[in-house]
């Protein structure tokens, strides 16, 4: 189970691990995932994060775990506060792929 010592240690011992910017997701009970942007508060029974807004269009942008250089727009964030007992995984993806353009309506 996650925990508030989980978010204050371990959580940038693993984005270290990743290589400093990874892609961080929280995944919950109910289905739901986050796109991690940063963690903003963390108390004994929850964690504030600020979050990317998933764009079904758009789901080839990988946002990354506090990415220096990238200015996120106000309205492409949300804040959101999850009780530890919620969250099933938090996944930290390393990858560096280049990311390609795509084609069609999903380009613009």
């Amino acid at each position: 189970m996650f925990d508030a010592e989980y978010f204050r240690t371990s959580l940038a011992r693993d984005v270290e691990a990743m290589g400093g910017s990874p892609i961080v997701e929280i995944h919950l009970v109910n289905g739901q995932t986050h796109r991690v942007r940063s963690v903003t508060e963390i108390s004994s029974g929850f964690v504030t994060i600020e979050a990317y807004l998933g764009k079904g269009d758009l789901a080839h942008h990988r946002p990354r775990f506090g990415q220096p250089g990238t200015e996120a727009q106000p309205h492409d964030l949300f804040r959101a506060v999850v009780s530890y007992e919620s969250i099933v995984a938090i996944v930290l993806d390393p990858s560096m792929r280049e990311e390609h353009g795509r084609t069609g309506f999903a380009a613009l």
